[in-house]
């Protein structure tokens, strides 16, 4: 009877404190009373106790009014044992992880502390350890989160190209500050990225390699690098050059970054040759110098790309990259990628 009052007075205090008193709040994740809240649950003989507890977590997610206060509430304290409250679970698989879900739902969000919320909860879900949430978050649908995440820092990378052109043409006292305010929000989101990466799930790592390689660096950054003629492209070159460093800086992963270098050191012919095709150069709408493919083939997917220039065995880390099979393959021996 005691511990079910107490579960009771902590509902009440909770939503007293979200509408007169953030202390309260504060107090609550200090204590880290949501691992109380399991143990409770573990140590619990009577079917009262866990009902009353589930009553408690869902007056707190009902009435607490910030949301960002309910993301720490609930994901403050993710493990092993305190994720099976949030899952189901059918056999050995998850089927269902609401909070996941519905978090990524807001990833993109106008408003920063609504990421900020977002990138905590997933996280602290990714940093689990456990076997079947990451084969959950690495599954269909789900894992196109991660290829979203890239997408939308291309997104960015396009809106500073812009951005570094304009600001180059017509300089006004807020240009600087502009720029570095979008460098820092890009730097951010390659932070969050390495976060990602650093929980250690294969699949994850494999997946977000890929995306950088087949969305960002070889049809957008790498083709910037190339010598042009026209002299308004400068621009897209530092802008690349730029973000091909922030990306071989934050983000740990060997092979990504030994297939960058490998890019860097070879004509596009040997990755071009491969696809039945040819590079032509020319300015893209973004204000970047791209060049585009013109194959027999028009329905490649990105694993066939994949195919086309990954042709030696990989580690288990992420994608392998072997530019010298490539070469061989289309009999190319030159080494004269030239940089701007």
């Amino acid at each position: 009877d005691f511990v079910i009052e107490a579960l009771r007075s902590i509902a009440e205090l909770m939503t007293y404190g979200d509408q007169h008193d953030p202390s309260y709040f504060e107090y609550f994740m200090e204590k880290q009373v949501m691992g109380e809240f399991v143990r409770i649950l573990k140590l619990s003989k009577t079917v009262s106790v866990p009902l009353q507890l589930l009553q408690t977590v869902s007056i707190l997610v009902q009435n607490l009014r910030n949301e960002h206060a309910i993301c720490r509430a609930i994901s403050g304290k993710l493990n092993k044992n305190t994720v099976s409250l949030l899952v189901k679970i059918r056999g050995d698989e998850v089927v269902s992880f609401p909070l996941y879900v519905e978090a990524i739902r807001f990833a993109f969000h106008e408003e920063n502390m609504v990421r900020t919320a977002v990138r905590a909860v997933t996280l602290n879900v990714y940093h689990v350890g456990d076997d079947s949430v990451n084969r959950y978050i690495s599954s269909v649908p789900h894992k196109d989160y991660f290829s979203n995440l890239i997408s939308f820092f291309r997104k960015q990378s396009i809106d500073l190209n812009k951005l570094v052109s304009h600001t180059l043409i017509n300089p006004g006292p807020d240009s600087t500050s502009t720029i570095i305010a979008a460098i820092d929000e890009i730097e951010d989101n390659l932070y969050y990225v390495s976060d990602i990466v650093s929980a250690g799930i294969p699949d994850v790592g494999r997946l977000i390699t890929d995306s950088i390689l087949t969305v960002l660096i070889f049809p957008l950054l790498l083709p910037s690098l190339r010598i042009a003629i026209d002299n308004d492209i400068q621009s897209g070159v530092v802008t690349s050059l730029y973000l091909l460093c922030c990306i071989l800086r934050i983000i740990k992963i060997k092979d990504l970054a030994n297939t960058i270098a490998a890019a860097l050191s070879y004509p596009s012919e040997a990755f071009t040759k491969s696809f039945g095709g040819k590079f032509n150069s020319h300015i893209s709408d973004y204000g970047f110098p791209s060049e585009y493919l013109v194959s027999n083939n028009h329905n490649l997917t990105k694993s066939d790309i994949r195919h086309s220039m990954l042709n030696v065995p990989h580690s288990s880390s992420s994608s392998g990259f072997h530019p010298e099979g490539v070469l061989m393959q289309n009999d190319c021996s030159n080494s004269n990628l030239s940089l701007r």
